[in-house]
């Protein structure tokens, strides 16, 4: 539950973690997430000063907190990717706040024993999306299993869990949101999720193609950049990702809003083939996408 307040110039958010969410199938997360969120944001903004709202209250019994609210005008990122309007210079922005979280995390004691606790991460995110396909897609089950197994294996830094475009918001600066699955664990997911996202809009806003793909690689060569060599993840591991992801946006238990069936058949072959065969660089998955489109 998400409501907005005002007070004369002060303005807030407050976010209280339910139960279950609130989508057409059963899916049910542990509220103690928006504790995590709290504890992540404070991270996060020591790391990254003014690229997430400040939190302001946290009521650990009704597993609420209360953040800044963004100034007005702001919009999501998301949203503007909709309407055509893909700035590269905000793709290059979030790989390098997502390459500082990466980077500064790696390898800490502190904030591994702090978001060791994988269980909202796998309620929302794992099962919704990768077992989820997994069962309807039998086809599909080794490979995502392999996935699975990997990530779950894997636990270098602090991971948000959510980095998608609906959790930017846009104005003169650039705030990241909703980290309520935030864990230690594998980088390669936060990267994934940004990148499936794109090659999502590729499909829907075809006229945005070549901001779209130079979107994708800014923000790729971004995080690269902002990290050390042995913590971005290889091309193949991290698509194979994107592909699943993909599926999951269309046959999974979130299924991107935006998609028309004819797009809905177009992301599915397109994530499916990265995937099964997952590709050595982007341009080959940005290629992939085209393919499918045709």
């Amino acid at each position: 539950m998400v409501l907005a307040a005002e007070c004369g110039a002060t303005s807030v958010v407050v976010k209280q973690a339910l139960p279950r969410l609130r989508v057409p199938e059963l899916w049910l997360a542990k509220r103690e997430r928006a504790i995590s969120e709290a504890d992540a944001l404070v991270l996060a903004a020591t790391i990254t000063p003014g690229a997430v709202p400040a939190v302001l209250d946290l009521d650990r019994d009704s597993c609420a907190l209360t953040i800044a609210a963004a100034p007005r005008g702001w919009s999501t990122w998301k949203s503007r990717l909709l309407a055509g309007d893909a700035d590269p210079a905000i793709a290059s922005r979030l790989g390098s706040i997502l390459g500082s979280w990466h980077r500064a995390t790696v390898a800490d004691d502190g904030v591994a024993r702090r978001f060791a606790d994988y269980e909202a991460f796998d309620q929302l995110r794992v099962d919704p999306f990768y077992r989820t396909v997994a069962q309807r897609h039998p086809e599909l089950a080794d490979a995502i299993g392999a996935l699975m197994a990997r990530m779950e294996a894997t636990h270098l830094c602090l991971v948000h869990g959510d980095y998608s475009p609906k959790n930017v918001l846009v104005g003169d600066g650039v705030w990241v949101i909703d980290f309520e699955v935030a864990h230690f664990g594998d980088p390669a997911f936060d990267v994934a999720y940004m990148l499936n996202h794109l090659l999502l809009k590729l499909v829907h806003v075809p006229r945005s193609s070549p901001e779209l793909e130079l979107s994708a690689n800014c923000f790729w060569n971004a995080y690269r950049t902002a990290v050390p060599a042995e913590l971005a993840p290889e091309l193949p591991y991290l698509l194979g990702h994107v592909g699943a992801l993909m599926v999951a946006r269309v046959d999974g238990k979130s299924p991107a809003e935006y998609l028309a069936r004819p797009e809905q058949e177009i992301a599915r072959e397109a994530g499916s083939r990265l995937l099964l065969e997952p590709p050595q660089t982007l341009r080959a998955a940005i290629e992939a996408v085209r393919r499918a489109r045709v």
